[in-house]
């Protein structure tokens, strides 16, 4: 075999193992993370791939590995573009659901949207813009000398860029709290950078919060946290901009259950609307049927969390899983989930859904067909842009 067509060959291997993560399920946790960037970004190496393809098929001779090497870098492309097609698709249709769930916006806000569409092409290659907002400042929110180190509780808090949703004649923008993910034992605030500044240059303020983790604390800890969080923004909203009277919860992975529990479960009128990241929403399916240890063994984690296993403590299970504490009085929730997560099954949004629609609580679930546990750390791949655009429009509707 000559030295190029060896070459070709390996490379055509090399391009093609990744390219099946976009259809099969990682086994491992490292599998997992690579499978992210390769279902969010890998259709860039589509071109590429079918340019390699038709080099090697009629310009590198006519031999077995010749032509093996040219159908695998052809395969790669087919694979590596699937999940933006499946994208396309699903934004169409989502689109459509959407507006037959929720209903038209109201007129005053729909200036005031930065995503025109669910998918913007250039936005893939240049990024998502974001109208400037003011930097962070860190504020301590609670003196608890509750985190690991010792020190306070803290957020990082943005401010509003003006010509947001301060709309009718109000000069106080919406506040939204942000609650990191990390399996509840690790993360910390600005853990997704982009997302903070994104959603201050939409007109909201952001606090990006602190809690305290597992194993050293334990549920209800995070959500007494948030409850603090939500204390030290009222008491201070007059210097900081925001209306005392409005406030959505945004949480992913882990953070999404604290997120929808602490929704849930305040009965705070100032709570407006939820909005959750593949969050482990019924805790006790989530034990009941574990995931693959070898990506996240998810019953140590939730013991860690509850202070105790769930098979000597049922209740706890019951106590923190916010499907559980959903009732009638619930603020409007929008759940965001791929539907092969391998970390959180998908089946949390589904069980969830299905109480909030006999509760008749307004919500909505961005599924996605293609994504995988923590799809929008890719910020302009197809699952976060799509996501943005619904939660632009959740909040617009609800906040």
């Amino acid at each position: 075999m000559k030295t190029g067509t060896m070459l070709r060959l390996i490379a055509a291997l090399l391009l093609f193992l990744p390219s099946l993560l976009t259809v099969l399920p990682p086994g491992i946790n490292l599998f997992w993370k690579l499978s992210i960037p390769v279902k969010e970004t890998g259709f860039l190496l589509t071109l590429p791939c079918l340019f390699l393809s038709a080099w090697t098929l009629w310009g590198a001779g006519s031999g077995l590995p010749a032509r093996a090497a040219g159908l695998l870098f052809l395969a790669a492309a087919i694979l590596y573009a699937y999940p933006l097609g499946r994208a396309v698709v699903t934004a169409r249709h989502l689109e459509k659901e959407f507006r037959e769930a929720i209903g038209k916006q109201p007129a005053s806000p729909s200036a005031l949207l930065q995503r025109a569409a669910p998918l913007v092409w250039k936005d893939f290659v240049t990024g998502i813009p974001t109208r400037k907002a003011p930097a962070p400042v860190t504020l301590a929110y609670a003196r608890k000398g509750g985190m690991k180190d010792g020190a306070d509780l803290k957020l990082d808090f943005y401010r509003a860029a003006p010509g947001g949703p301060a709309r009718g004649g109000q000069r106080k923008a919406p506040c939204v709290i942000v609650i990191h993910g990390g399996g509840w034992d690790s993360g910390e605030r600005g853990q997704l950078a982009d997302l903070n500044p994104w959603l201050a240059g939409a007109g909201y303020a952001v606090a990006d919060i602190d809690y305290r983790l597992a194993p050293d604390a334990t549920f209800p800890a995070p959500v007494q946290d948030v409850t603090d969080a939500l204390t030290y923004l009222k008491a201070h909203a007059g210097e900081l901009g925001i209306d005392p009277a409005r406030f959505a919860l945004l949480g992913r992975s882990a953070g999404g259950q604290i997120a929808l529990q602490a929704a849930y479960t305040l009965k705070d009128p100032a709570i407006r609307a939820v909005v959750a990241f593949y969050a482990p929403a019924d805790m006790v399916f989530g034990y009941s049927l574990p995931g693959n240890p070898l990506i996240l063994d998810s019953r140590k984690v939730m013991d860690q969390y509850l202070g105790g296993s769930c098979h000597d403590h049922p209740e706890l299970c019951r106590a923190s899983s916010p499907l559980e504490a959903v009732d009638a009085h619930a603020p409007p929730t929008l759940l965001l989930h791929g539907e092969p997560d391998v970390l959180v099954s998908f089946q949390h949004t589904v069980h969830l859904e299905r109480k909030l629609t006999a509760l008749g609580i307004p919500h909505f679930s961005v599924k996605l067909p293609w994504a995988t546990h923590g799809y929008d750390y890719m910020f302009s791949g197809p699952g976060s842009q799509i996501s943005l655009f619904f939660i632009e429009r959740f909040l617009a509707r609800f906040f």
